[in-house]
């Protein structure tokens, strides 16, 4: 138990639900670990619980994020990577919990594999009371899934070397969400890196999907895309693999399969800038850009020819 390792949390009006994470953290097996707390301006009771527990156990440190910084997760997480003492580190959301082998077993395969820059584990999913392994499948490049938005891990299944995540300057702030796809692509992209996955492992962590605000999600998907499809471009030409920037395209397929709603107000003003930013960014050919644009503004007038039939169907009854 000679290795630490540093447990780094973002917390934002999270009462009623950051204990169980909390306690998960408390009832590991192993137990050299620091756990970072780290604030993002909750206006809840969410503080006053975080001191409760590093009162309890002093392995728990809490911090605020300063007024002058960007809000949001990624921020928090470089304010925990910059904090921690640990030779290892481990982030986990703040509705996450670990398996009580969770940090044990991990520090027993960072011993068996002391060259590696990161080890990565399965996941569990808690759906309807019951847990299930979130399976990773081997691929030739998990580069190339993480750039196709078939992301084969998520935040918890990784633990990292601190000065692996230091060297690569941490998670870009500003970006309201795919800040792990993005810390998790330039990762992929460092020459030479070396990591393991151990697919046949059972899950040591559990994620617990919850009901969103689609409408609100919606809005930092389309600002996070902005954000992301540049910078991932930008870091695939330092590198040389222009050729591996098509597979981004599925980011759009998502935008519009998972938020892209005719009720959005935005709808025209951000369904045209995406498509000429994946166009601009040479993601897209000129033909499928223009095939987009003719069956988005399909999309739109059948929409408003829909919603005024529906208008007269309603005076008309």
């Amino acid at each position: 138990m000679s290795v630490v390792i540093s447990i780094i949390i973002p917390v934002f009006n999270r009462s009623g639900i950051i204990e169980n994470t909390l306690d998960s953290v408390i009832n590991q097996s192993y137990t050299n670990w620091e756990c970072i707390l780290v604030d993002d301006g909750s206006n809840d009771n969410s503080v006053e619980i975080l001191n409760k527990y590093k009162s309890i156990d002093g392995r728990f440190k809490v911090y605020s994020r300063p007024e002058n910084t960007i809000k949001g997760a990624p921020t928090c997480r470089n304010i925990g990577i910059f904090k921690a003492v640990g030779e290892h580190v481990v982030f986990l959301d703040s509705d996450d919990t670990l398996e009580k082998h969770c940090l044990e077993n991990r520090v027993q395969k960072f011993k068996v594999n002391p060259d590696k820059d990161f080890l990565i584990f399965p996941m569990g999913v808690m759906r309807d009371g019951h847990v299930s392994k979130k399976e990773i499948t081997s691929k030739t490049s998990y580069l190339e899934e993480f750039l196709s938005y078939r992301l084969p891990w998520s935040i918890m299944c990784p633990i990292w070397k601190r000065d692996f995540l230091i060297k690569l300057k941490g998670f870009k702030e500003g970006y309201p969400r795919l800040n792990d796809p993005e810390l998790m692509i330039r990762a992929l992209l460092v020459q030479n890196v070396k990591f393991i996955v151990f697919n046949d492992e059972e899950y040591d962590t559990i994620y617990y999907p919850s009901i969103s605000n689609w409408t609100l999600i919606t809005d930092k998907y389309y600002d996070s895309l902005v954000l992301f499809i540049p910078d991932i471009c930008k870091a695939l030409e330092l590198v040389n693999k222009h050729n591996l920037k098509p597979h981004l395209s599925n980011y759009l397929k998502i935008w519009y399969r998972d938020f892209m709603f005719p009720s959005n107000k935005n709808l025209i003003r951000q369904n045209t800038n995406l498509i000429s930013l994946f166009y601009k960014q040479s993601i897209n050919s000129l033909v499928k850009t223009m095939c987009l644009k003719i069956l988005l503004y399909a999309h739109i007038f059948t929409h408003f020819v829909k919603r005024k039939l529906v208008k007269k169907i309603i005076k008309l009854t």
